[in-house]
């Protein structure tokens, strides 16, 4: 923490109240005070909402303090109780009070319901709503939308802290923060439920927009939640939608214009399933045609967990585990670069932390836009956390990756080796016309010459056909899909390379388990990350690397919390598959072999021959899905390495995962 003066400010944690809205009854409210003791039920002739404090909000230490000292405050813990046979839709918001002078800018919450970790988050990046529901306040912060089934209970902790960051040059001296809790619900439609799902169906939450995809076009409409809405038996995934600034949701069954549309998203359900491969691989053997459906069952979080470990046992997928999920939003595209014209204008790295939070504003997940590339993995992990922090937003991890790579491979995806996207000005969406034959060979051979060593490529105009692929929006484009129609996952085969938040131990305890993150190669090319570097002697042709430099020391920390980020035992060489995890989609698809294709040579493994090589001193990140130019070795079971730094042939995807 910065050093600053810890001048007191002061802070009063005030009323608590409920609000009750229902269909064809005025809203009235009922106030608790502050040291609630007893339940307080709100009854109409058929919602029930029970709001039953378990403390007092307590606010213990009135100054600035780190987000981790936060998270460690006595939470205020309060239980919401639908006690009827119908669904019910509730916000959780705060209300500022008119004798509040103290910027919600200052100000960090986290809410989370017991027994998940909760995420701090500055209290300004709430949407605001100006239909206050208590007199004498001035301003409302909503910061939590869900639903309640019926007979229903969630039991929420609320912490309140100031910011680290404020000092007294922030005019907060002698300030006041005074708010309520407000709890705003009302009868809600029973949402479209799939029995096969087990109760992971879509979670949506703050600005995501539930829609349906027209098979023959791609054109969005808003979904009925209350009808059938996606499909999982039949591979139709739940799809949803972040619209623009300013953009209302149209409601029920209305059109949705592509340029109102900010980000579209897939919904990948919490599963466990059936280990077949234990990925004992050292090094290179003999790889062999391993490609099955893999089998998997959808299972809720509030079942037990399943920790198999050898084949033929079952394991729920640690990318749910990790955040306690009943699934995780995807980035149905590689992240684009709003406004960019041009290849090259999507090529940007921002100059330092400040700048990058800035740049968040840019983030654009469509079909048929450049994709965002030559960005270091730090800056990366800023804008993932930052896009959408209430909804624990982050940058993709290789467990997330491996998530949607088995459930493409299982009965409800296509289990099939979908095709490349080989626009080669890194478009998004975009599907090759020609399935490859061969491995990257570094030239554009084409399928119609030389068939047996088809791996063609080529640019294209945004939103036109190319010479050698097809746009999203043409309906050919949904062989490029996870579910082989237009609801599935896009660009991950080819397209750009795409940075995981999935690196290498740095060693800097000498066992090469128990360290930090690898901040990257050497001084040149690094994440960007404060830390070690793992190949600060390494020589590239015509750069000069100063040897001396050993750790960066001028960039952006490191993540301390586990679930934002998968950390890799250190190794000095890339074959040594067996340090990765069961489920991540690296060392079960061995056996593995290393293959020419033309004049290059790459490891490939044992499902559909994709690209594999593992984390190493020398490139300590890891890299998915190929590029364009990759032919058969591109694929989602391709996973690569690299420095860390920017790359013009790197991009990113972003998750959501919301508890």
């Amino acid at each position: 923490m910065k050093k600053k003066d810890k001048k007191i400010i002061y802070v009063v944690m005030g009323i608590i109240s409920v609000i009750l809205i229902t269909i064809g009854v005025t809203y009235a409210y009922w106030i608790l005070t502050r040291k609630q003791e007893g339940t307080n039920i709100v009854n109409t002739a058929c919602l029930d909402i029970d709001m039953v404090g378990r403390n007092d909000i307590l606010l213990e230490k009135a100054y600035p303090i780190l987000d981790e000292e936060g998270l460690k405050l006595k939470p205020y813990t309060f239980t919401i109780t639908n006690n009827c046979n119908d669904y019910a839709d509730y916000e959780i918001s705060l209300e500022m009070l008119n004798e509040t002078d103290l910027n919600s800018e200052f100000v960090k919450i986290s809410l989370n319901e017991s027994g998940d970790k909760g995420v701090p988050t500055n209290l300004k990046e709430y949407g605001e709503y100006k239909n206050l529901k208590i007199e004498g306040t001035k301003e409302g912060r909503t910061i939590k939308t869900s639903k309640l089934k019926p007979n229903e209970e969630k039991e929420y902790e609320l912490r309140i802290w100031i910011d680290e960051d404020v000092t007294i040059e922030n005019d907060t001296m002698n300030k006041i923060y005074k708010s309520k809790i407000v709890v705003d619900s009302k009868l809600g439609n029973i949402p479209y439920t799939e029995s096969i799902l087990k109760g992971t169906d879509p979670v949506l939450d703050g600005r995501l927009i539930p829609i349906t995809i027209n098979e023959e076009n791609g054109k969005v409409t808003r979904a009925d939640e209350t009808k059938k809405w996606y499909s999982y038996a039949e591979q139709k995934w739940a799809n949803a939608v972040i619209l623009k600034s300013g953009v209302e949701d149209p409601g029920a069954n209305e059109p949705i214009d592509e340029a109102d549309i900010e980000s579209y998203f897939v919904w990948i359900p919490r599963y466990r399933y059936e280990i077949f491969d234990e990925g004992n691989y050292a090094g290179l053997t003999t790889k062999s045609n391993k490609v099955q459906i893999i089998n998997i069952e959808f299972e809720s979080k509030d079942e037990d967990v399943k920790n198999g470990t050898s084949v033929g046992q079952w394991l729920t997928h640690p990318a749910f585990t990790a955040f306690n999920t009943n699934g995780i939003w995807v980035g149905k595209f590689e992240t684009g670069y709003d406004g960019a014209g041009s290849t090259g204008a999507a090529q940007v790295n921002p100059a330092n932390e400040a700048a990058t939070i800035e740049a968040t504003s840019k983030v654009i997940i469509k079909p048929n836009v450049y994709s965002w590339r030559g960005i270091q993995v730090a800056n990366v992990y800023t804008i993932g956390r930052h896009y959408e922090s209430t909804l624990n937003s982050h940058m993709m991890k290789n467990t997330e990756w491996g998530a949607v790579a088995y459930l493409q491979q299982s009965e409800y995806g296509s289990h099939q080796s979908f095709r490349i996207n080989n626009n080669s000005s890194y478009l998004t969406g975009y599907a090759a016309n020609q399935e490859p034959t061969t491995g990257y060979t570094a030239t554009n051979e084409l399928c119609s010459t030389t068939p047996d060593a088809c791996n063609e490529y080529g640019g294209a105009t945004p939103g036109s056909d190319g010479t050698y692929n097809t746009n999203y929006f043409n309906k050919a484009s949904v062989i490029a899909s996870t579910t082989n129609n237009y609801t599935g996952v896009y660009d991950m085969s080819g397209g750009a390379w795409e940075y995981m938040m999935s690196g290498m131990d740095d060693n800097s305890t000498g066992d090469g388990k128990t360290g930090k993150l690898s901040a990257g190669r050497h001084n040149v090319y690094n994440s960007g990350f404060n830390g070690k570097l793992t190949c600060p002697t390494c020589n590239d042709t015509g750069v000069e690397v100063n040897h001396e430099i050993t750790e960066v020391t001028g960039g952006i920390d490191l993540p301390t919390d586990e679930r934002f980020f998968d950390k890799y035992d250190y190794s000095t060489i890339n074959t040594t598959y067996n340090r990765g995890f069961l489920g991540d989609a690296t060392k079960e698809m061995g056996p593995f072999q290393s293959m020419r294709y033309g004049t290059q040579t790459r490891n490939v493994g044992s499902w559909y021959d994709d690209e594999s090589g593992f984390v190493h001193s020398t490139l300590p990140w890891f890299i998915r899905g190929g590029d364009f130019n990759g032919g058969t070795g591109a694929g989602v079971f391709d996973f690569g390495s690299t420095n860390g730094g920017a790359n013009g042939g790197v991009s990113f995807r972003l998750v959501l995962a919301i508890q």
